[in-house]
C-alpha cells in the first residue's frame, strides 16, 4: 500500500490528505473505499497473477512521489459544531445612571415591550458598603429607591433620548418592599424589572412605574416617581442664586452610636442632636463615597430619604425593618444653610407597623416630606 491515499469526502478536515501511515485500511478489503492504484503500483487483488517483474528503480531522495487519493464517502469523527458563546452581561454605562462609580450601577440592561412598557434586568450585590442590614443578612430598602431612580433616569436617556447633560428635578418618589424576599443568598440578587415610563405631551415630564421581582419570581419591591428633566441653562435659572460646590457642605461629627440609626459606621449617620425634642440636625459627612458619589449644588434625594429614616430608629422597637417610603420634594436643600428635621408620629391600623412623618425645614421653609413606615416582625 505504499502511496496509498486516504482523503474523507466529509470529514472535519476535508482538504487534508492522510498517507497510509496516518489510515491503515485492511489488506485487500476497501469496503466502502474506492481505491486508484498508482501507475506500477501492485495490488493484493493483482499480486497472484501478475508476471514478475524486475525491481522497480530506486527514487532518489529528493524525487517527489506522486500520489494518487482515496476518497472516503463518510467523515471517520464527529462533525465539528462550534460551541455556542456563553451568554455574557454587564452593567449599563454608569453616565445613563448618573453615577460616578461603576460599583454603584445596579442595572445591566433593558427589552422595550411596548409603547410605554419595558423589561430590565439588574443585579445587587452580596455585600454593599451602605445598601444592607446593620447583620448583613438582607438587603436594604433604600437601595430599592436607588434602583427606582436609576431607572427612571436611565429609561429617560436611552429611551426618550434626553441629553446626558440634563438635569433630572425629582419631584416624589414611593417604594414599597418586602422584607421576606429581601434576603441574601450565596449569589448576587438577580433582578427582573417591569417598567412603565411615560412622559407628558410638553416633553419634560415623566413618570415611572416598576415592579422588582428576584430569580424566584417573588416580588421584592414595587415603586413609582415623577421626574422633570431640564437643559443646563434652564437648571442654572431655577437655581437662580449662585450654586455651590459639595466642598461648601460643613460636617460636624457626633459621638452618637450608629446602631441607634439602623447603621454600622459612624461615617454613614446623617443627623446630629438639637437641643429641641425631635428635632435633628442634618448633617451628612460630604466625603461619604456612596450618598455623595459625585459633585453637586444640593443635598441629593436619597440623603434626604435615609435622614428620614435614621430620624424613625430611636422610636422603633431594635426588630422593626422599613417596608415604605413616601417622599415629596419641595424645593432644593442647599448645601450652605442648616436643614433641621422633625417627626411626628402618624395614625395607622395596620398591626405590627408604625407610621411617622418626617419634613426637613431650611430657612424656615419646608423642603420635603418623607411618610416612613416600618414593621416588626
Amino acid at each position: 500500500m505504499s502511496g496509498l491515499v486516504l482523503t474523507p469526502r466529509n470529514s472535519c478536515n476535508s482538504g487534508t490528505t492522510h498517507s497510509d501511515q496516518d489510515l491503515q485500511c485492511p489488506e485487500g478489503v476497501f469496503g466502502p473505499y474506492e481505491a486508484q492504484d498508482e501507475p506500477g503500483a501492485v495490488t493484493a487483488h493483482s499480486a497472484a497473477t501478475a508476471p514478475a517483474l524486475a525491481p522497480a528503480p530506486v527514487k532518489p531522495m529528493n524525487a517527489v512521489a506522486t500520489q494518487k487519493s482515496l476518497t472516503i464517502p463518510g467523515p471517520l469523527t464527529a462533525p465539528c459544531t462550534p460551541a455556542p458563546p456563553p451568554a455574557l452581561s454587564s452593567t449599563v454605562a454608569r453616565q445613563y445612571v448618573h453615577r460616578a462609580a461603576h460599583a454603584e450601577v445596579f442595572l445591566t440592561g433593558h427589552q422595550k415591550t411596548g409603547e410605554n412598557t419595558y423589561v430590565l434586568t439588574g443585579q445587587w450585590p452580596r455585600a454593599h458598603a451602605f445598601f444592607s442590614t446593620p447583620d448583613g443578612r438582607s438587603h436594604d430598602h433604600l437601595q430599592a429607591c436607588e434602583t427606582v431612580r436609576q431607572s427612571g433616569i436611565y429609561l429617560a436617556h436611552t429611551e426618550h433620548q434626553v441629553p446626558l447633560d440634563h438635569h433630572f428635578v425629582m419631584q416624589d418618589m414611593t417604594v414599597t418592599t418586602h422584607p421576606q424576599h429581601l434576603g441574601i443568598e450565596a449569589a448576587p440578587t438577580d433582578l427582573s424589572l417591569n417598567a412603565i415610563l411615560t412622559r407628558s405631551t410638553r416633553g419634560a415630564n415623566f413618570a415611572i412605574y416598576l415592579t422588582i421581582t428576584n430569580a424566584h419570581q417573588h416580588i421584592v419591591a414595587t415603586g413609582r416617581g415623577h421626574f422633570t428633566c431640564v437643559s443646563p441653562a434652564v437648571y442654572r435659572r431655577i437655581r437662580a442664586t449662585p450654586m455651590a460646590t459639595l466642598s461648601a457642605l460643613r460636617h460636624t461629627p457626633t459621638n452618637q452610636s450608629p446602631i441607634a440609626f439602623g447603621r454600622t459606621h459612624t461615617h454613614d449617620l446623617v443627623l446630629a442632636p438639637t437641643s429641641r425634642p425631635h428635632t435633628w440636625l442634618l448633617n451628612p459627612d460630604p466625603m461619604h463615597p456612596i450618598l455623595f458619589d459625585h459633585d453637586t449644588d444640593h443635598i441629593p434625594g436619597m440623603v434626604l430619604i435615609e435622614a428620614a429614616r435614621q430620624a424613625t430608629r430611636p422610636h422603633l422597637p431594635p426588630d422593626a425593618t422599613t417596608t415604605h417610603t413616601r417622599t415629596q420634594f419641595h424645593r432644593y436643600v442647599e448645601l450652605t444653610d442648616p436643614c433641621y428635621i422633625t417627626i411626628t408620629p402618624q395614625p395607622t391600623t395596620a398591626p405590627q407597623t408604625r407610621t411617622y412623618a418626617i419634613t426637613g425645614y431650611q430657612n424656615d421653609e419646608p423642603t420635603f416630606t418623607t411618610h416612613h413606615t416600618a414593621t416588626t416582625p
